[in-house]
Parts: C-alpha cells; structure tokens; sequence
C-alpha cells in the first residue's frame, strides 16, 4: 500500500492553513516589534507562549484522545462523541481563561509597572478561552479531513485579526493587551463561521448511546499520560523564554523571540503535517500496514527536511534587508540567534514525526517519561548557557536538547514498532487515508 493522494492534498492543505496562520503571527510580532516596546513585545510572546500551554492542555486531554479513539469508531460513534466533548471543552476551556487571566493581571502588576494590569489579564483570559473553544473546532475538521471547513475558519480568523490590528494601528492602540483583545474578538468571529462538522454532530441520532461516564473513562484513559506530558514538552519548548526573562530580563526575551519569528512557519509546517499524518497513521497502525508507515515516514522526513532547507537559503538570503527594513533598529544584530534558531529547527523534524507516531500508538505514558528526562537536561544546559551567553545560551541549550530528545524518541518509536510486529501479525488490507 501506498501514501494516498489525499494524504498529500490534506497535507497541502493544511500547510497553507499554517501558511495563514503563521503569517498573522509574524505580522503580530512584527506590529509590537516595530511600534511597540521591547516590554510590550516581551510580555506578549510570553503569554502567547502560556496559551499554547493552555491550548495544548486541552487538545492532550480532549482533542488528541479523541482522533486516537475515532479511528475504531464509525461516523455515529464519532458523532456522539464529539458532542459530548464539545461540552466538556467549553467548561474547561472558561476555567483556564480565568485561571490564566489572573495569573497573568497578577505577574504584570509585580513584575512590569508599566503596563496596565488589569486589560492585560482581562484580554489573556479572554483570548485562552476563545482559542481553546476554536483549536476543538480544529480538531474535529482534521478527524474528519475536513479541510475546506478549516479553511474558511481560519481564514476569517486571519482577515478579522489583520482588520482589527489595521484598526489598533491606526488609532495608536498596539500593545500587548490590545492585540489579545483583538485575537480574541477575531476567534469569536471565525467561530460564527458556518455550521460545519461540530454542529453537524450535535445533530445527529443517538440511537444506545454509551454513559457519559464511559466517554469520559475512555477520554481519560488516553489522556491521563498525555495531559503531563504535554506540560513537559511545553516546558522544553518555551521554558526558555521563562528562564531568560528571570536570568537576563525582559529585554533578552524580546530578542530571542525576535530572531525566532521569522521561522515560525517552519514549526508551523510540522505542526500542519502532523495534524494530518497522525489519524493517517493510526489507520494504518490498525491494519498493521508496516510497509506503507514505513513509506510515510520516510517520504514525511524527506518532504519537510527538503521544505525546511529551502526556506532557510531563501532566509538567509532576504535577511539583510529584512534586517535594515523591516526590524527596528531596538533589534539590529539578532542574526546569529536567527541562524541558530535555523539549526533548532531543523533538529526538530525527525524528533516531531516520531512524537506523532507515539501517540498514533498511544504510548502518552512513555512520551511523559522522556519528556522528563529531556526537559530536566534542558534545564541543566540552561542554567549554565544563559548567565554566559544570554539569548544565544537559551537557544543554544535548545539545540542540545533536541538533538537528545531525538535520539532517543528514535529509539523508543523503533522499540514501540518491533514490539506492535512481533504481537500482531500483519494482515493485509487498506487503510484508508
């Protein structure tokens, strides 16, 4: 069996989603870099970063359980399903917002005298919550591939936030609260969007459903070991914005996150095509399709490496006058952090598609423990990198780990696939994709 033409337009698809998607972050970022200050842009890429933790509780509690478990699921079964965890996202998804609104009111009013308090917690908590309502919308239209619902969304989405930030500018409005506020308020709009996939299974016959309990334990099940993990993993992934603001200050955050926007949608790319190739991968797990897995990883591998380098000569060679036009001069000089953020990224491709097919397998438990391990060695290598070298050691201790956790996901995943070969023996059909 082969890697299905869907799978590539799906992929594509989704690319150009993260494409949208990837661009208002960079015209964000660039916005606050340009005509905000270094304080501003500081606190914004640190609550962005808090809310993907948020985001990224939810979807390891709700939305990624929930692809694991649709892919031995028929369409009625998906239906309920969904339903029923479209409930239970709105309610945790209003209790991080609050918590996390707070939380953030509370650090700008110790740390950042500055800036206002209050419309900072207000517009983060506000925006948690719309974001977490919108990544479960996601989630649903991925399961189900479909991509054009996606689409629309996410596009109204972008236009609605680039619409409100044209306004903001042009009323001297930008800062780190204002543009949460108007994220959010362009969450609520793209939400409005259409019926697609969520209403659809509101709609649908229950027939002998199951308790809730059972969706519940069976959610729950999946998710136990991933809600950890993904707190981990974030931490590996954006402690260090965290680390530097409290070893080198606020000033340092700025930059680091600076050189790292322009590369931003080399992550999103991965994050684009793992959305895709992780209910692919489930399928063909199920139907024990070694060799089309096989396929697909190296294809995977090849396609996102070959993408990456592409986008990184073409960085390198539009980086000077990205430098002299577009970054104020607050961040001229960023350039080496920007090459080792390439470098970073890199790294990261091999380690990103084996995390995906551990948890097409399910294996939240084992990707908990490694992330333990790796975010601990981080911290180590941090520790000593950044009172030396400032920005450069935060991402420099990023490069180490990634190289670490590289290796050994490869080891856990080539451990993970011997085991599934020799307790079940391949029986051949396809897997639908």
């Amino acid at each position: 069996m082969s890697v299905s033409k869907p799978f590539w337009t799906n992929s594509l698809l989704s690319i150009v989603d993260q494409v949208l998607l990837s661009g208002l972050n960079f015209a964000v970022g660039m916005c606050l870099i340009r005509f905000g200050t270094k304080s501003d842009y500081g606190l914004y890429s640190q609550l962005f970063a808090a809310s993907l933790f948020a985001v990224g509780v939810l979807e390891a509690l709700i939305g990624s359980p929930m692809v694991t478990l649709a892919a031995h699921m028929n369409a009625t079964q998906r239906a309920q399903m969904v339903r029923r965890l479209r409930r239970f996202q709105w309610v945790a998804g209003l209790g991080l917002g609050l918590l996390f609104g707070i939380g953030a009111g509370w650090v700008v009013h110790g740390n950042l005298p500055e800036l206002d308090a209050l419309p900072a917690g207000l517009a983060f908590g506000l925006y948690v919550f719309t974001s977490t309502l919108r990544e479960f919308r996601r989630s649903v239209w991925y399961m189900e591939s479909d991509l054009g619902s996606l689409l629309r969304s996410d596009g109204t989405y972008v236009l609605a936030a680039l619409g409100l930030g044209g306004l903001l500018w042009w009323s001297d409005h930008l800062g780190a609260s204002t543009v949460l506020g108007a994220l959010s308020l362009a969450n609520v709009l793209a939400g409005l969007l259409g019926r697609g996939p969520i209403a659809e299974s509101a709609d649908a016959a229950d027939g002998a459903e199951p308790p809730w309990r059972h969706t519940l334990a069976q959610i729950w099940d999946k998710g136990k070991w991933a809600v950890p993990g993904t707190a981990v993993a974030w931490l590996g992934s954006y402690g260090f914005l965290y680390l530097t603001s409290a070893m080198s200050g606020v000033q340092a955050t700025a930059d680091v996150s600076a050189a790292r926007l322009p590369l931003v949608p080399v992550g999103l790319m991965v994050v684009a095509w793992s959305r895709v190739a992780r209910p692919v991968a489930g399928r063909m797990l199920g139907a024990h399709d070694w060799p089309g897995l096989n396929r697909l990883t190296w294809a995977s591998l090849g396609a996102i490496e070959l993408l990456t380098v592409v986008y990184l000569t073409m960085l390198m060679l539009a980086f000077p006058w990205l430098e002299s036009h577009v970054l104020s001069a607050k961040y001229q000089g960023v350039h080496p952090l920007v090459w080792a953020w390439g470098v970073f990224f890199l790294v990261t491709v091999p380690r990103n598609i084996a995390g995906t097919w551990m948890a097409s397998i399910g294996a939240f438990r084992q990707l908990f423990i490694e992330a333990c391990v790796v975010v601990s060695l981080m911290g180590v290598i941090a520790s000593v990198l950044i009172p030396r070298w400032g920005a450069m050691g935060a991402v420099l201790a990023l490069i180490v780990m990634e190289t670490f956790d590289t290796a050994v996901m490869t080891v856990l995943i080539w451990r993970h696939w011997r085991r599934i070969q020799r307790e079940a023996p391949p029986t051949p059909g396809p897997a639908a994709a």
